[in-house]
């Protein structure tokens, strides 16, 4: 929750025409009350109960998309030089002063890039560590007077010096919410926790509960400590994921000569080398020598992949024992780290369908609790013998709800639920691209599927060769000899089987869509499809078998055939059981295959329905049948161009990792190492964690009602117990949120 105004510095140089299109489209944000500009500085004003972190990460991602460099900024704002523009001037430069802070300069541009390698922390996090250092020497001296006053309270003697130290402790620790308390009024937007606190405590005093006061104000501080810690540990997740466009690499220059320069400097086409140990930072194709790679960071899972020349290589793969030259395919914001990276920070664009209720809910929540107080506080004390004693006892109770009924812990508790949940699933590699997806994936009732690169491997192997008894044990040689100078797929997967061929053909000839014919050894081989053989007076013997079939003949003599298939995943079978365990009710093939192959999987993998032989615009109509005779949500998985427009239309669309990029922006989701188990594994997390918000929400309004009528009951009677029960709830709800970053059984 923000009180004030927030910052942001902007690093590029911009236009004012494309400033005022930003500020324009920040200020339409619900909870935004005003945007402007001044010196390169944005400032922007929230409703009081407007998540800061939330608006703060789209107004930026507004900025990020148009290709500006912006950060929060927290101290100094006033003299950053004006970066709004219509002509070039200098570029900031880093204020650090610790031995690796460089500035890397573009003599061509004028351009400067600086980067810090020294380790060393800025801006945000360090802020955020100070303001947690300062916060928790405040609370010890409060703390050390408030026992010392306890003292004093209980000698006779210094008995009235006691209020006085009391008061030493409640500035100390109060001081913050009283300010800001104060400015809300001021502003004419009294109704948040700060104002609570403050109206209570004092409330407190005039009663003659100074040490309770105290106790307010000190138990009140070590939540709002222990949920800038939570933030801090969410952003961390961030932080973490984006440092490695600090990290300088090598980069293949002019003459060859080798030099590190940051990520964002490298340009598509560029070489850069990787050596045992490094971490690669961009998408490319290994062009010489080969290495095992750690995957771990993009796929979650702790195997290493030996990649050669002409393999594809990701940001974030790490070179384990060998030496590579890479060329760069994508730039640095198009990487997979980035992708990983900017699917977190933005997760919270797309609010859930309970974070959108807990908005309106927190804009009358507070007025109706201050109003309560106020009826309990001044109505009530009516009915008692005299008003003022009934005063004293109902204005206690009404300070008893004010300080219970600080939304905090559901404000604070239920998105960090859902980012933490976003985390988990790119730790172990899975992109989601909005916490939205996990509430759709939660109450997911009906999977369909792609088959061929989604179910399937995507690649032909040879399942089973086939041979007259002539020619037992011969076929899948000579058909080898055959295909030995073909590209065509066929015939890799066949020499994928059989190895490379040592034997020379003569008359070799590649007959386009038919086959192949050739002499070995003085006889003549053909090798193809059905119609090929059969042309040239081969009578092909009928196999039922399904797949695609390479006949061969010898000397005129059907000798047999090659069926070739592409393999179901080996994870497939499982992932459907697992989903029929989770309550799937349905899952669904669409594929544009031929219906025998098709129903071939189907019953390979005991999936429930199959349509075959779809065109992409038929498998989008057959999608909208499903969903809508489904009641609960409908996922689609797929990898193609032709999958794109179906991800769209899908509740959630989940690419596989190896799929085309059009397919990928298409998805919500993306299985960055192609593991059907992953999908299980993303329908548990999402329950957990709707789980999780489901508890904290409705956990945090049964504790808060069930306390506040204790206290109205005059069943309890202590500050104490009332502060101290929201405090606790914070405490319990921020970590029931944080174990959802664990393991999922």
């Amino acid at each position: 929750m923000n009180n004030g105004i927030t910052k942001i510095k902007i690093n590029s140089q911009i236009s004012q025409a494309s400033l005022k299109e930003i500020i324009s489209k920040a200020s339409a944000f619900e909870g935004v009350i005003s945007v402007k500009e001044s010196n390169g500085i944005l400032s922007y004003e929230i409703s009081e109960w407007a998540s800061d972190y939330d608006i703060m990460v789209q107004i930026i991602a507004l900025f990020e998309d148009d290709g500006f460099d912006v950060e929060p900024l927290f101290e100094g704002g006033e003299e950053v030089t004006s970066a709004v523009l219509d002509d070039h001037s200098e570029s900031e430069h880093c204020d650090c002063e610790h031995e690796g802070c460089e500035e890397d300069k573009d003599g061509e541009e004028g351009e400067h890039h600086h980067s810090c390698a020294c380790g060393h922390e800025h801006s945000e996090e360090l802020k955020s560590k100070n303001d947690r250092k300062y916060k928790m020497i405040e609370l010890s001296i409060s703390l050390v007077f408030l026992v010392l006053g306890a003292i004093l309270s209980k000698t006779q003697k210094l008995y009235m010096v006691s209020d006085y130290v009391f008061v030493i402790a409640y500035a100390v620790a109060g001081y913050n919410a009283i300010f800001n308390g104060l400015a809300s009024i001021f502003k004419r937007k009294p109704f948040n926790q700060n104002t609570l606190m403050m109206i209570s405590s004092i409330a407190a005093i005039v009663l003659g509960e100074t040490f309770e006061a105290v106790g307010i104000m000190l138990l009140f501080q070590v939540g709002e400590l222990f949920e800038s810690s939570a933030i801090a540990n969410a952003d961390k997740v961030i932080n973490d994921l984006k440092s490695f466009k600090d990290e300088k690499i090598s980069v293949i220059g002019e003459g060859g000569i080798e030099k590190k320069v940051l990520p964002n400097r490298v340009q598509v086409g560029d070489i850069i080398v990787l050596r045992p140990g490094d971490k690669n930072l961009l998408d490319g194709i290994i062009e010489s020598g080969a290495s095992a790679f750690n995957t771990m960071m993009i796929t979650g899972e702790s195997s290493y992949r030996d990649l050669k020349s002409g393999d594809k290589v990701l940001g974030g793969f790490i070179a384990v024992d060998g030496t590579v030259r890479i060329k760069v395919t994508k730039p640095l914001n198009e990487s997979a780290l980035s992708t990983i990276a900017n699917a977190i920070e933005e997760c919270s664009k797309n609010k859930t369908k309970t974070e959108k209720f807990l908005d309106k809910f927190a804009k009358w929540y507070t007025p109706l609790v201050v109003a309560v107080a106020l009826i309990v506080a001044f109505i009530m004390p009516i009915f008692s013998e005299t008003y003022g004693y009934g005063l004293s006892v109902w204005g206690k109770r009404a300070v008893m709800i004010l300080c219970v009924s600080c939304p905090c812990s559901i404000v604070v508790s239920v998105p960090l639920a859902y980012f933490m949940g976003v985390a988990n699933s790119a730790k172990r590699g899975v992109i989601l691209k909005s916490s939205l997806t996990i509430e759709h994936l939660a109450n997911c009732s009906a999977v369909a599927f792609d088959k061929t690169g989604t179910l399937t491997d995507g690649e032909l192997s040879v399942a089973k060769v086939v041979a007259t008894k002539k020619f037992q044990g011969k076929v899948l040689e000579l058909v080898n000899a055959c295909e030995k100078y073909s590209n065509h797929p066929i015939a890799l997967a066949i020499r994928k089987k059989a190895g490379e061929s040592s034997v020379e053909c003569d008359n070799y000839i590649q007959h386009a869509g038919k086959g192949i014919s050739c002499v070995l050894d003085g006889k003549t081989l053909l090798c193809g499809n059905e119609k090929f053989l059969n042309e040239n007076g081969v009578l092909v013997i009928g196999n039922d078998t399904v797949g695609v079939k390479v006949f061969l003949a010898v000397d005129g003599e059907y000798a047999g055939a090659v069926i070739l298939k592409d393999t179901v995943r080996k994870t497939a079978r499982g992932m459907i059981m697992e989903l029929k365990d989770l309550g799937v009710s349905k899952t669904y093939m669409l594929t544009g295959d031929n219906k025998s192959v098709a129903l071939e999987v189907k019953e390979e993998i005991g999936i429930d329905k199959v349509r075959a032989e779809l065109l992409p615009e038929e498998k989008a109509h057959r999608l909208e049948k499903i969903i809508a005779s489904t009641d609960g949500s409908v996922v689609y998985v797929g990898d193609g161009v032709n999958d794109a427009p179906v991800l769209k239309l899908a509740d959630v669309g989940i690419a596989m990792g190896n799929g085309l990029d059009l397919a990928i922006e298409s998805a919500d989701g993306v299985l960055t190492s192609g593991d059907l188990s992953k999908i299980p594994f993303l329908i548990r997390l999402s329950k957990r964690t709707l789980n999780i918000v489901k508890q904290n929400l409705y956990g945090s309004i049964l504790i808060k009602v069930l306390i506040m009528a204790l206290a109205v009951s005059g069943i309890v009677s202590s500050l104490w117990f009332a502060i101290a029960g929201d405090v606790g709830l914070l405490v319990l709800t921020i970590l029931n949120s944080i174990r959802n970053k664990s393991k999922v059984s």
